[in-house]
C-alpha cells in the first residue's frame, strides 16, 4: 500500500524523515530493518547528528517508507524565488544544453527550499538533477 506523503514546512530533512516515519507508525527499528540500515544511523539522520546522508541512504529510507526522496525536501509553490545556485547552472549555456535541463527539471528544483542557512550551488542542483532522473528511471 502507497502512502500519500505530506509536506511538512518549516522542518529539516531529518525532521521531516521523523515525522513521515511516525505517521507511518514505524519506530526506528522497524524502519532500520526494512531499510536494511542500522537504527543507529537512522536516529542520527533524524537528529542531523550526520548531516549529509548519501542519495543510496536516502533512497532505502524512502522506500520502506513508501514514499519519495523528494518527500524529505521542503518545497513551495513560489516559483518567483530562485537560489543563486539555481540560477548559475540555467545561466551556464554549455552545461544546460550538455545536461538537456527539461522545463519540468527546471520546475521541480524551483520547488525545493534548503534550510536558510545552506546556499547550494550549481553543483547542488546537478546532483539534485541525476537523483530526479533517477527516481524517475525507477518509476518507469
Amino acid at each position: 500500500m502507497l502512502y500519500k506523503s505530506i509536506i511538512l514546512y518549516n522542518m529539516s530533512m531529518g525532521q521531516r524523515i521523523k515525522a513521515l516515519r511516525k505517521e507511518r507508525g514505524m519506530t526506528l527499528q522497524k524502519l532500520a530493518e526494512k531499510a536494511s540500515l542500522y537504527k543507529s544511523n537512522i536516529s542520527d539522520i533524524e537528529n542531523e547528528k550526520r548531516f549529509k546522508p548519501n542519495i543510496k541512504t536516502l533512497e532505502k529510507i524512502a522506500t520502506a517508507m513508501e514514499c519519495e526522496v523528494g518527500d524529505f525536501f521542503e518545497r513551495s509553490e513560489d516559483k518567483a524565488e530562485m537560489a543563486q545556485g539555481l540560477k548559475d547552472l540555467l545561466e551556464d549555456n554549455k552545461q544546460k544544453t550538455l545536461l538537456k535541463i527539461t522545463e519540468e527539471e527546471i520546475d521541480w528544483m524551483k520547488s525545493i527550499r534548503f534550510s536558510t542557512d545552506r546556499k547550494p550551488t550549481k553543483e547542488t542542483y546537478v546532483d539534485i538533477l541525476y537523483t530526479y532522473r533517477r527516481l524517475q528511471d525507477r518509476e518507469e
